[in-house]
């Protein structure tokens, strides 16, 4: 991030002394931290691009030129070319969408308190990068080494990432869709489960998506395993029987020992699901490598499950609501059964 502003001095232009006081009324209570310092970072850009040149000189004579639509794009794009860095990127030619986001997000904010209308370019999306799928060979193996090792005795990290990866080999869900999920969206009866669809950029105002997805033999005794062992490790009170009035989360995947904490069994957030399932990934590989067809898996979850796809079951969940079903892998592929 670029320096950020300081106090005008008594020779800065008139659209920055401006825009430095404006910046500290923006900052002021109830904006966070994490939103100030994002605030100041992109004055503290539009400061840089005037020393600098990038901008048109007529951008210095007021806030209102200064946020003007010609004065805008040329920020826009000298900060998208690294121009306006104080420090050498590593990656000069690759533009964190992100951080455009956010440029364009305080720009937005700072508009806003001045009162003045905001006009900002049209702008073409990078082309997202996506790393490979994990292939049906290896889900394949996958699947069969789930099918071996899912099985009672187990400790419960490891009956806790098995039923993991065979959830997320069945529904092809996100991390933060994995975190959201409770027990109550598990049905071993019906052999179903109950997820809530977290797409990136959804539309906050669109009500969520929700499906009902059928579970495989391997997943519902994986799931079986851990509902026990988390049905101890939730336990309030010792002295009373498990069960739904006497667990300290209804979310469905918990820790296991956390640290800092006197006890397990608190909901695991998505960080936590990323270093589980990180370690998880590791000791699997190093345990599979030399199985034939066997290609180590990625240590983040993303591309494993964008590899699942789902498809229309033949039946109807509870209240006729449509149930699916993961589709199988292509034959020509298989992996060991």
């Amino acid at each position: 991030m670029a320096d950020t502003p300081t106090a005008a001095d008594p020779g800065a232009a008139p659209a920055i002394e401006v825009l430095n006081a404006l910046v500290d009324r923006a900052c002021a209570p109830p904006t966070g931290a994490s939103r100030a310092k994002q605030l100041r970072w992109v004055a503290g850009e539009l400061r840089t691009a005037l020393e600098r040149g990038a901008l048109p000189p007529t951008a210095a004579r007021s806030l209102t030129a200064l946020l003007a639509p010609d004065a805008l794009a040329a920020y826009l794009t000298a900060a998208e070319r690294g121009l306006l860095r104080r420090k050498p990127a590593a990656r000069p030619d690759r533009p964190s969408p992100a951080s455009m986001r956010v440029r364009e997000n305080c720009l937005r904010i700072l508009a806003t308190h001045a009162d003045i209308p905001l006009t900002l370019p049209d702008r073409d999306p990078p082309p997202v990068e996506l790393h490979p799928v994990v292939t049906a060979r290896p889900r394949g193996i996958l699947l069969a080494h789930l099918d071996h090792a899912t099985r009672p005795g187990q400790s419960d990290a490891r009956t806790r990432i098995l039923a993991i990866i065979a959830t997320v080999l069945d529904t092809g869900c996100r991390a933060g869709e994995l975190c959201a999920l409770r027990t109550d969206d598990v049905d071993l009866h019906r052999g179903t489960i109950r997820l809530t669809r977290l797409p990136q950029h959804r539309d906050p105002q669109a009500p969520p998506a929700t499906e009902t997805i059928a579970l495989s033999a391997t997943t519902r005794a994986a799931l079986r395993h851990w509902l026990t062992a988390r049905a101890h490790l939730t336990l309030r009170d010792p002295a009373r029987p498990p069960g739904p009035d006497n667990q300290t989360t209804p979310a469905l995947w918990v820790s296991i020992a956390p640290s800092g904490h006197p006890r397990p069994g608190l909901p695991l957030h998505f960080r936590g699901l990323a270093r589980a399932y990180a370690r998880a990934v590791h000791d699997l590989n190093t345990d599979m490598a030399g199985q034939p067809g066997w290609h180590p898996l990625p240590r983040r979850m993303e591309p494993l499950r964008r590899a699942i796809e789902l498809q229309p079951d033949d039946t109807t969940g509870p209240n006729k609501t449509a149930v699916l079903r993961r589709t199988r892998p292509p034959t020509t592929d298989h992996g060991p059964r």
